[in-house]
């Protein structure tokens, strides 16, 4: 398990809230790619990983038997979206839905080797994506993501509003969440 990933389950199983959201801004986006794929519907599966970590901070207290949070995050959505699909079958074709998506899935699971592979692929698109952002949105995207930094922390580092480091995150997610959905189609 990643070191960071630990001390934040560590701290969420404590009760902490921040630990909590953080969790959710490291692997939201990414889980958010994973749903879609098996349910076709951006909103939907936005909802889904929405569920599974609503479901997560529930079971807080037993959330010491996870060994990978990243593998139990995406079992988690996997499961929660064959699940909506399956309660809504009548509104989503099957073709579309569950088709070959299934596959896709297994596939984006590190424990297989295509799985790695489309990993690092993406990885490799997620990075050229960073640094294709503009100076200060790129900035204070790192600052989140590489220094895990709050919002609030980023405003005073960088002497602006944290409204203007919300607006320039979304822009900065938005960008990374279109490339990535333009390589997965």
């Amino acid at each position: 398990m990643d070191f960071s990933d630990q001390k934040l389950i560590s701290a969420i199983q404590d009760g902490n809230l921040d630990a909590y959201e953080e969790l959710f801004r490291k692997y939201y986006v990414y889980l958010c790619i994973v749903a879609e794929q098996i349910v076709r519907n951006h909103s939907d599966a936005e909802e889904i990983v929405s569920d599974v970590f609503v479901k997560l901070w529930a079971l807080k207290d037993k959330s010491g038997t996870i060994t990978s949070v990243k593998a139990y995050l995406i079992r988690a959505v996997h499961n929660t979206s064959l699940n909506f699909i399956e309660q809504n079958s009548k509104r989503l074709s099957s073709t579309d839905a569950i088709g070959s998506s299934d596959m896709k899935v297994f596939a984006w699971e590190s424990d297989y080797p295509l799985g790695r592979m489309y990993e690092k692929e993406l990885l490799e698109i997620v990075i050229k994506g960073i640094n294709e952002l503009p100076d200060a949105c790129r900035e204070i995207f790192l600052l989140s993501r590489d220094k895990e930094m709050k919002y609030e922390e980023i405003s005073r580092k960088l002497g602006i509003s944290v409204n203007t480091v919300k607006t320039q995150m979304k822009i900065a997610l938005s960008r990374l969440h279109r490339i990535v959905t333009n390589y997965m189609h």
